[in-house]
């Protein structure tokens, strides 16, 4: 009997302690618990911070950079690959308002208040400061030549980047050229504008997505969403992919300014959504995630659960729920193959580039997750668009742009019925230009 006893007993020890080995400890995911569901744990790290008063704010994936900003107005740049850190700097001082950092594979752009603050990429090197007209209302887009920020007064600034073409121009050329360019539309963006091949678009809080050319800031496009375009933009090529509050996801092409299609899954939208070559996923504000084709927008699949994106593989979907932990769907059915507990994690990078996961505590613990097998990161493709779609496309673009309806079928967006004040590009003033280097003695 007393044998029985301890063999049942060092079962229960035994399977005790392969379920604390799966179990993460503190807020790191062990190797083991990694395992346990396909992964590996890349890196693990800790950024350096007084966390006695300190904590990150934004955490954010560019050009294979972690950028992760602290409240303290304080940048650490990381290689998202090797979790090594290239450099830390300041931005401003801490108290006025930050946005989330952007990075290129040159510079690195973060502001702090009023002011844009230009790094290099490779030391880390403040190469110069940038009054804008207003305070940021979300954070900065970089191209390889301009620097976009949308601010709280509705517009979009743009200011030139450094390069060596720029030293082939007279004084006079490089001055005019270097002022910083404005455009006024209808309505705040709470996400960053977004680059294409054709230009620079970006949605807003009054329905309307613009497209602008991406130098003078020229009006190329203005679409008529249903309702408020909250979430960020997504571009995987020739598609611009957007969401709307009451419901509709709408895939617009690049440059043209109509809708490939439009979709409603009747349950509002504040996230904008994820595409890979095979798919676009949504999540509603009230949970639950959907699969659509990027064709045509037909549901694929649905699942329950997710509450936030985090990143995709080629064969997973990886998001999280509303208790923070990490559920990871198959892409082909939506079916759940697990759920890791990362609920001290609280900071989920939304990763659209590639299959890395990247999650961080607000005291600045940040490690990096990927599939046993994917030693190189899975990047995301452009969408292919079958023969009759480019026939379709190019009946669209051959129709006169008065019978281009808005998404509702209204009037044209740009037309006098339309009851919306003009949208105008607003030059800078040449004798004061907002966006002069001389300007951080306003924050002084």
């Amino acid at each position: 009997m007393m044998y029985r006893t301890m063999a049942i007993l060092a079962t229960l020890l035994l399977a005790t302690s392969l379920a604390e080995a799966a179990r993460p400890l503190g807020n790191v995911v062990t190797r083991e618990a990694a395992r346990r569901y396909g992964l590996e744990r890349a890196w693990a790290t800790q950024i350096e911070l007084d966390r006695s008063r300190g904590r990150v704010a934004f955490a954010t994936l560019n050009a294979g950079l972690l950028l992760v900003q602290t409240d303290q107005a304080t940048l650490h740049v990381l290689d998202a690959e090797t979790r090594r850190t290239l450099w830390i700097a300041h931005v401003g001082r801490p108290g006025p308002v930050t946005s989330p950092p952007a990075a290129n594979d040159k510079y690195v752009v973060s502001t702090s208040g009023s002011v844009a603050y230009l790094f290099e990429r490779a030391s880390g090197r403040v190469l110069s400061t940038r009054k804008m007209p207003s305070v940021p209302s979300t954070g900065a887009a970089i191209s390889d030549t301009r620097i976009y920020i949308p601010q709280v007064n509705g517009m979009i600034t743009t200011f030139r980047l450094p390069s060596e073409k720029n030293k082939e121009e007279t004084p006079m050329e490089q001055r005019f050229r270097d002022n910083a360019a404005n455009y006024a539309g209808k309505g705040i963006a709470f996400a960053p504008p977004v680059v294409t091949e054709q230009g620079v678009v970006w949605g807003t809080d009054a329905g309307n997505i613009y497209s602008v050319t991406p130098d003078e800031l020229y009006a190329m496009f203005r679409f008529k969403c249903h309702a408020a375009v909250l979430g960020g933009l997504l571009y995987r090529a020739p598609y611009i992919y957007a969401t709307s509050r009451d419901g509709y996801i709408y895939a617009l092409r690049d440059g043209r300014g109509f809708a490939r299609w439009q979709i409603s899954i009747g349950r509002p939208m504040t996230v904008g959504p994820m595409a890979t070559e095979d798919g676009v996923y949504v999540i509603p504000e009230t949970g639950g995630i959907y699969k659509l084709s990027p064709e045509t927008g037909e549901e694929l699949w649905s699942a329950p659960g997710p509450q936030q994106f985090v990143a995709v593989s080629p064969t997973r979907l990886y998001t999280a729920d509303i208790e923070g932990r990490l559920l990871i769907l198959d892409v082909k059915s939506g079916a759940r193959l697990g759920t890791l507990g990362t609920q001290g994690s609280t900071i989920k990078v939304f990763n659209r580039d590639n299959d890395r996961v990247y999650l961080l505590t607000s005291t600045g613990l940040a490690q990096c997750l990927h599939e046993v097998g994917l030693k190189e990161p899975a990047s995301h493709k452009a969408i292919a668009i079958s023969d009759e779609d480019k026939k379709e496309d190019a009946d669209k673009e051959d129709k006169p742009k008065a019978e281009k309806p808005a998404a509702d079928e209204g009037p044209d967006p740009f037309g006098a019925d339309d009851k919306m004040p003009a949208d105008d590009k607003m030059p800078a003033d040449d004798d004061a230009d907002p966006m002069a280097d001389d300007a951080m003695e306003d924050e002084k």
